[in-house]
């Protein structure tokens, strides 16, 4: 029972007193006896109580003498009654209660009826003949977080039973529903003579029957059908199978239920859609569910068995009855094996007379599903599995009259490694790394500002990056686990000229099938040294890698050999052979065609070995110093695989530079040149931690505006003649020629790129005035609002600075934050002064929030409002983005 309280009565009653009901008594001594009724609320729940205080006062306003009985009267029982709060007698239409200080207490508890009650309170005139009395209005409402006393669950649609199949248990024409009955409390609740009352109709749609009485062994009242009558009732529990009839339509069961102890009723309906064809109880749909797990062939140390099961399902989805009836079993699908020849695997299960086994079974489905197994023989390849059932009958142990069929495929293999790849993950791949050794400090990881990537405190100026191993067998299964995998890398020796290249490498590379003998058809520098030349040379030790998968038809000469001789400028010999390169049966000699790479690490380590795990997977870690980022790197994986007559090796070679951390950033200075002109520009690119990148070319596009334009003496688009470390770490000069502007025409637009890096340069018309922003473009990497300093500089059209002029700005954020922090000031003898901007463009929204990215513009002027330099802000939906700390869950 909920009971409403407010505390103190007293201090209820004084403070509801305007809400007492009226009273009327007789005059005494000028004034007359009152009584009023106070209640906790006016709205009472259903199968809820509330206190109700009735003060009683004699004619000069005193409290009626302690002990003095009144009685409070409900107009309602179905909809209320009502109890003394010390008293020991049962709630009823009426209570009575004695007077302590003037008031009796009582409680009105609401039923499970709505609608309004009137309490009515009454006692003896305590200044005269005759009663005092008081009413007062309560409205019984239902109660919105209150469990419904009588539930009904079962499913809302079910089949026309249009064969008039007969009642068996797991029939699709059969319908259990549940019938529950609680209290107040949410308890199970117990009804009149522990039975309810069920009734179907229309009865031209279905029947009901209930569970089988055990007291009754004339009869199983499973299989008597009926439109009405009662169903018992055990624990607060009843269950109802509604029976489907040929035709289809919508069939509404009504429940009633009667409380043992108040004697309210309870109802409920159910509404099941008979459904026409949505089930014929012959098969039609055959579905394989075939887990993800691998199977092997005997002997090779791994799972050598793979359970998988089959659904079999009428034309409406609904699973096939279980093969039986009239007392007999039977089977009702049939699973064949086609198997490599010499194989031996067989499929497993169980069928009307027990386990079977062979390479082709008859089993029974159990509530329309047939489990099985494939056990593997000796052989590797597909296994090709057909399920047949009959559709006449869902028998095949007769006569297959109408037959339907399925196939599926399962790949045995060895779990031998036979394919290798290297992959570099793209989230959380790569890390700045703390300080080694004895130096500890409490200080917090710092974010960039600029790119939002982690700062540990201390760094070390060195990275890591994860590089994971998948290998797999002949079949695509996982190796077994365990299978180790050696790494290693080339970075040196590079050529001195810019881009760097490997000074040994080449697209001519032949290995020697099953020999120990490398050669190269012209190798430009030559392995062997050249005095009095001062050059680089080929040493025993060194590695030679091969990108033998780049060339159709020589997977196997994917590999990493150690140079143990070097024979002459064109040949070298290797410590383990190279591979025979005859997968097919024959070996293949295709001359001079593989790409190949000889050299050593000198920058940075890897990590020797990694086992791969039972998902075929391994990860090792590379780590490298930063000034490497951008440099020329070949990396490779490889293993071993044992075959009859001699063991292979399994590779992976990939060419790669080292890599910085994400984001990069690229700018370009100056960020505004005037039209029509030579100029030279600096492009400089970095990664998120703002540790240079060389050895990247950098793309312009004019992108917007009538200028046509050259990056040195070739049309954009185009690349930068020099990569980027030709004018310093990260930086490349290159020399843009803009033309086919006019005076006072329109600005045109470069952009530089690098990746997904952006620079823009704003191109002025010739004769203009250049108001230049530093930085000009903003991406916001976080959600925290950050202060930005920006450097504004006003230039003539001969590029001269202008100085005493007042600059003004004013900024657009949109739904972002982007605002003034301090205005720019005059220009100084450089023309240039500064302000600071605050910048919060960055949210963690919705993940399908609409209107990201989020653009945001400041544009600073000169008094005439000419020129104008822009200063643009990016932010971004922090939700989808990988952040550190990532966005709180919504």
């Amino acid at each position: 029972m909920n009971i409403i309280r407010y505390g103190i009565i007293l201090a209820a009653t004084a403070l509801l007193a305007a809400c007492g009901g009226s009273s009327s008594g007789s005059f005494d001594n000028g004034g007359s006896a009152s009584m009023s009724i106070t209640v906790e609320s006016s709205e009472v729940p259903t199968n809820s109580s509330i206190q109700v205080t009735v003060r009683f006062r004699a004619a000069d306003g005193s409290a009626v003498a302690d002990g003095t009985q009144v009685t409070l009267n409900s107009s309602n029982t179905n909809r209320g009654v009502v109890q003394a709060v010390d008293g020991t007698d049962a709630a009823g239409a009426s209570a009575t209660a004695p007077t302590s200080g003037g008031q009796a207490n009582f409680f009105f508890t609401a039923r499970s009826n709505t609608g309004t009650v009137t309490l009515t309170a009454s006692g003896a005139n305590p200044s005269g003949s005759g009663t005092i009395s008081a009413s007062r209005n309560i409205d019984v409402i239902e109660d919105p977080d209150a469990q419904a006393r009588l539930e009904i669950e079962g499913a809302s649609t079910m089949p026309a039973n249009t064969e008039g199949v007969d009642i068996f248990r797991g029939s699709p024409f059969i319908n259990e529903l549940t019938v529950r009955y609680r209290n107040p409390d949410g308890s199970a609740g117990s009804v009149t003579d522990g039975q309810v009352s069920v009734a179907v109709s229309p009865v031209s749609l279905g029947a009901y029957s209930t569970l089988d009485d055990p007291e009754t062994d004339d009869v199983n009242e499973f299989f008597v059908l009926m439109g009405s009558g009662p169903v018992n009732m055990t624990a607060g529990v009843a269950t109802v199978f509604v029976h489907s009839d040929t035709q289809p339509g919508m069939l509404t069961v009504s429940v009633s239920a009667q409380d043992a102890d108040t004697g309210d009723t309870f109802s409920q309906d159910f509404e099941i859609e008979i459904v026409e064809g949505a089930a014929d109880f012959l098969p039609a749909n055959l579905d394989f569910s075939i887990p993800a797990a691998p199977i092997y062939i005997q002997g090779s140390g791994g799972s050598t068995s793979k359970s998988m099961s089959l659904a079999v399902s009428d034309s409406g989805g609904n699973p096939v009855p279980n093969p039986e009836g009239s007392g007999a079993e039977y089977n009702n699908v049939i699973l064949s094996l086609e198997a490599p020849d010499g194989s031996d695997a067989r499929l497993t299960g169980t069928g009307a007379e027990g386990s079977v086994s062979g390479t082709e079974i008859s089993v029974q489905t159990v509530n329309g599903i047939a489990n099985f197994s494939l056990n593997a023989g000796s052989e590797i390849g597909p296994h090709r599995i057909t399920a047949t059932s009959d559709r006449a009958d869902n028998n095949v142990d007769n006569d297959l009259l109408d037959p339907i069929s399925a196939e599926t495929t399962v790949d045995v293999g060895d779990g031998k490694l036979f394919s290798l790849e290297l992959v570099s993950p793209s989230v959380s791949a790569i890390v700045a790394n703390n300080v080694v050794g004895t130096i500890i400090t409490d200080e917090e990881p710092n974010i960039d500002p600029d790119t939002g990537a982690i700062i540990p405190p201390n760094s070390d100026g060195t990275y890591s990056l994860t590089i994971t191993a998948q290998g797999s067998d002949q079949a695509g299964n996982p190796v077994l686990s365990g299978t180790p995998i050696d790494f290693g890398k080339i970075d040196a020796p590079l050529t001195q000229t810019l881009p760097r290249t490997f000074v040994f490498s080449g697209a001519d590379g032949n290995p020697e099938e099953d020999g120990n003998i490398f050669s190269a058809l012209n190798s430009p520098e030559g392995f062997q040294p050249s005095p009095p030349q001062v050059d680089e040379a080929v040493e025993p030790g060194d590695t030679v890698a091969l990108f033998g998968k780049t060339v159709p038809g020589n997977r196997e000469h994917e590999a990493a050999r150690t140079v143990a001789s070097v024979v002459d400028n064109n040949t070298v010999t290797v410590t383990n052979n190279f591979n025979p390169n005859n997968g097919t049966g024959t070996v293949v000699d295709d001359g001079f065609v593989i790409p190949w790479v000889i050299g050593r690490s000198q920058f940075g380590v890897v990590d020797a070995q990694t086992n791969l795990t039972e998902q075929g997977r391994g990860s090792v870690t590379l780590t490298y110093p930063i000034s490497a980022l951008g440099r020329p790197l070949v990396l490779w994986g490889q293993g071993n695989r044992a075959e009859e007559a001699m063991t292979k090796t399994v590779a992976d070679v990939e060419a790669m530079v080292f890599p910085g951390i994400a984001p990069g950033q690229l700018s370009a200075i100056p960020s505004s040149i005037q039209g029509n002109t030579t100029t030279t520009v600096e492009l400089c690119y970095s990664d998120a931690l703002g540790a240079p990148i060389n050895d990247v070319f950098i793309r312009g596009d004019i992108v917007e505006g009538p200028a046509n334009g050259s990056l040195d003496g070739e049309p954009m688009s185009t690349i930068t003649a020099q990569p980027t470390g030709s004018a310093g770490d990260g930086c490349t000069i290159t020399q843009v020629t803009t033309s086919g502007m006019v005076p006072d025409g329109d600005e045109s637009i470069i952009r530089f790129s690098a990746g997904s890096a952006t620079a823009e340069v704003t191109v002025v018309p010739p004769g203009s005035a250049m108001l230049l922003v530093e930085p000009s473009e903003y991406r916001d990497p976080s959600p925290s609002i950050v202060s930005r300093l920006l450097t504004l500089t006003l230039l003539n059209a001969q590029g001269d600075p202008i100085s005493g002029v007042d600059l003004t700005g004013e900024c657009d954020g949109g739904d972002g934050t982007l605002e003034i922090e301090s205005d720019p000031g005059v220009t100084d003898a450089n023309g240039e002064t500064t302000a600071r901007v605050s910048v919060g463009m960055t949210e963690c929204a919705a993940a399908d929030a609409e209107g990201f990215p989020r653009v945001g513009t400041c544009e600073f002027t000169t008094p005439s409002g000419s020129p104008i330099g822009t200063f643009v802000a990016i932010g971004i939906n922090a939700t989808n983005a990988n952040l550190s700390p990532p966005c709180p869950s919504p």
